[in-house]
């Protein structure tokens, strides 16, 4: 009997250890403290002070906490709030503040100099007042409690602190207090780590982005057992194609075309010469770790007239505003349907 109260015993602890946290799809996000790390501990969503000679309960319905600099963050909930606090270190007594909103989930939690991070999942009212189907985007909050600032920033993917600034990642931009650095990637990233306090890894688990966040600039990118090419007389390529099907198009699969290329305001030069579902490649060296102004201009041949001009602006391809990476060669597809372009973005890789 006492053999089997024993093994009981273990199994209730092992659960108790391993149960996740509220509202936390990957509790690894958090940065959990070790049990000598400010005297604190937590189980499951237990949140326990360590004396020498006790374990004390402090709260439960924690759903994460975060060390930095000798201060213990956590968040908790009771009933339907969402409370944010911290303990200083030797500290028995907590300072806590109500938050001023409800979420429906906490995917990352952080916390530097008495101020509070969040990226969360907001309570939506599923549509009722729209009538639309409402959209999961998460949402970063900064609170200050000193200040009583409450402070949001919908669509981020992601964030991390260094040196108590918040480095925040949105699609295809990284933003370092302030400092907006393009991407290359897109889709669902993460910040894997920070290296020297300067060089983010940013990945979506297939490719992987170097970024240098002091100099603000992209340096270079991956994916499994790929590298990219290197620019060499150029490090821009533009591909364009029609992609007819429908016969009541107003423009002509059979006629010859060229598209004509402005770079910045100024013509840079043109495509060969083609019938339209025939690709037209061209390229071009810009200036890298900047943006460039990419005007295409689609020249169809008039046999009435015997030349060629140029098209209506309705079937001519929007401009675009493309940032240049370092130590990459940048692939720009431009597809004509007959009514519309659709672009698409690459880089290029051996």
């Amino acid at each position: 009997m006492a053999k089997k109260i024993f093994i009981l015993f273990i199994l209730v602890i092992t659960v108790c250890l391993n149960k996740q946290f509220l509202y936390s799809e990957d509790n690894s996000a958090f940065n959990q403290p070790s049990p000598s790390a400010l005297n604190f501990t937590i189980r499951g969503d237990v949140l326990y002070r360590l004396d020498p000679e006790s374990c004390i309960k402090l709260y439960d319905k924690v759903a994460a906490i975060y060390s930095d600099k000798g201060t213990l963050y956590y968040i908790r909930s009771s009933g339907d709030k969402w409370i944010a606090g911290f303990f200083k270190e030797n500290s028995k007594v907590s300072m806590e503040f109500d938050l001023p909103e409800k979420y429906e989930k906490l995917y990352k939690f952080a916390g530097s100099n008495n101020i509070f991070y969040f990226l969360v999942q907001p309570v939506n009212d599923n549509g009722e007042n729209t009538g639309k189907k409402p959209v999961k985007v998460p949402v970063f909050i900064r609170f200050n409690p000193d200040q009583m600032n409450f402070q949001k920033l919908d669509g981020v993917l992601d964030f991390i602190l260094l040196d108590g600034k918040s480095v925040i990642l949105k699609d295809k931009l990284l933003d370092y207090n302030g400092s907006l650095i393009p991407l290359l990637l897109h889709g669902k990233l993460k910040i894997s780590e920070i290296i020297d306090s300067r060089i983010a890894i940013v990945s979506d688990g297939e490719e992987t982005e170097i970024v240098d966040i002091i100099a603000e600039k992209s340096i270079y990118q991956y994916k499994n057992n790929s590298v990219p090419e290197y620019p060499g007389e150029y490090n821009l390529v533009l591909e364009f194609g029609d992609n007819i099907t429908r016969s009541d198009i107003p423009s002509d699969m059979g006629k010859s075309l060229y598209y004509e290329i402005l770079v910045d305001g100024a013509e840079e030069n043109r495509t060969e010469t083609g019938l339209g579902a025939l690709s037209k490649i061209f390229h071009t060296k810009l200036a890298p770790g900047r943006y460039h102004i990419i005007k295409a201009e689609r020249w169809e041949l008039d046999k009435s007239m015997g030349r060629y001009v140029r098209m209506n602006n309705v079937y001519q391809p929007a401009e675009l505003k493309i940032y240049i990476p370092e130590n990459r060669i940048l692939k720009i597809k431009i597809e004509f349907n007959g009514t519309s372009y659709k672009i698409n973005q690459s880089v290029i890789f051996k």
